[in-house]
């Protein structure tokens, strides 16, 4: 069937975040002369009628984020028909916006136009030597928004030191998963876990397989996959230890830094009076908080080939991102140009580093300069969007 894509579905009502993604996407799509429709995940009844009103075999192509739109529900699926998809040969692309072990048990029984777009290239690389079956649609990083004024505001505005938006789950939280077997298996996940802290440059499937080969010998994909679908806590584990490390480095050292998410009271800091603790929001207030910030601090979740939005809303609102590196960041953003890098095994360089920047203000502020000219023309939502339009423009050709 000829494809002349004129129309896109996309999705609201279910992750906050996703849902603004999703919206900024949109504002691009519009200008370039797509109709687009916003099924909402809470009013599914209500979707489900506009959704059908709305699509158009030829014509119409579906846009989500982590599955949304493909997890059969109500509105979209009946055991009857399959996917209205399907049903009408709309062609869908799900960028995942994590890891593809998170989904294993959703990568099962989806449409037959389903396309896999990765946020990390090790992510894609995972994804195509695992799940063959499905076709991978490239690599498509995160990106991120600039609130209009918001880099006109002065220094002597910007009362925040230091930000940090992101949630914490203290390690400990984990035990319960690390001994949900026995001791045989919580020595081998500790040990998998003790690598990943002490050689923070790999994946977790990296360190994972290896583990795994040394002990089973060689594994079965198939194996492999359900293995690391039950490994998940691994990968939070991880994250969640250097996202509190990263804070309470900076708390002791006596910077005062606000954090903007759930479950920061549990931190295990000997100077948490140094640590303002905000409620988790929406991403509009955290866009609004960061351009009030000075410096912001993230830790990559754990892409080592790709690059997380915070990174990216940091620069565009006019602070600095003090981030450990990846790959991809390091090939986009060099030293100095809007980030600051420092690596996960070099926390004790961090005080000093946020310091230095703090008392110095043309500094930083030529710093989000150099970073801002790039992250304009590359690593914005529009970008992501043409980029995109492009990509599936190309798709309908062939």
């Amino acid at each position: 069937m000829e494809i002349n894509v004129k129309k896109i579905v996309m999705f609201e009502g279910g992750v906050e975040t996703l849902a603004y993604f999703s919206k900024q996407m949109a504002e691009q799509f519009v200008k370039m002369g797509y109709a687009v429709f916003f099924y909402n995940l809470k009013d599914e009844k209500g979707s489900a009628k506009r959704l059908r009103k709305f699509i158009k075999p030829g014509e119409t192509v579906m846009i989500t984020f982590n599955f949304q739109g493909l997890e059969k529900e109500d509105g979209v699926y009946s055991e009857k028909s399959g996917y209205v998809w399907d049903e009408y040969k709309i062609p869908c692309y799900n960028i995942a916006a994590d890891h593809p072990y998170y989904y294993d048990n959703r990568l099962h029984d989806l449409p037959k136009g389903y396309h896999h777009i990765s946020i990390d290239r090790k992510q894609e690389a995972y994804f195509l030597k695992y799940y063959p079956e499905y076709q991978s649609f490239g690599f498509l990083p995160l990106a991120g928004t600039g609130l209009d004024g918001a880099l006109e505001v002065p220094y002597e505005k910007r009362d925040i030191d230091v930000i940090m938006t992101g949630n914490y789950t203290p390690p400990s939280f984990f035990e319960q998963h690390i001994n949900w077997i026995n001791d045989e298996y919580a020595a081998f996940y500790r040990g998998i876990i003790e690598e990943l802290l002490e050689k923070t440059d790999q994946t977790v499937e990296e360190a994972a397989l290896r583990h795994c080969e040394r002990e089973m010998g060689e594994v079965a994909p198939d194996d492999f996959r359900l293995v690391m679908h039950k490994m998940i806590f691994i990968d939070l584990y991880v994250r969640n230890y250097w996202r509190g490390m990263v804070i309470k480095t900076l708390a002791e050292a006596g910077i005062t830094v606000d954090v903007i998410g759930k479950g920061w009271e549990e931190l295990e800091c000997s100077a948490m009076q140094n640590v303002r603790i905000h409620p988790q929001t929406d991403s509009l207030t955290c866009l609004e908080q960061l351009s009030h910030a000075k410096v912001s601090v993230n830790v990559m979740p754990w892409f080592k080939d790709g690059a997380h939005d915070r990174v990216f809303n940091s620069i565009l609102n006019g602070a600095v991102c003090v981030t450990d590196p990846s790959c991809y960041l390091e090939e986009e953003l060099h030293e100095g140009e809007g980030v600051c890098y420092v690596a996960l095994q070099d926390m004790d360089a961090l005080p000093e580093k946020v310091k230095d920047l703090l008392q110095n203000d043309s500094g930083r502020n030529e710093i989000v300069r150099r970073g801002r000219a790039i992250v304009e023309q590359k690593h914005t939502w529009a970008q992501r969007a043409k980029t995109l339009a492009a990509w599936i423009a190309e798709d309908a050709a062939q």
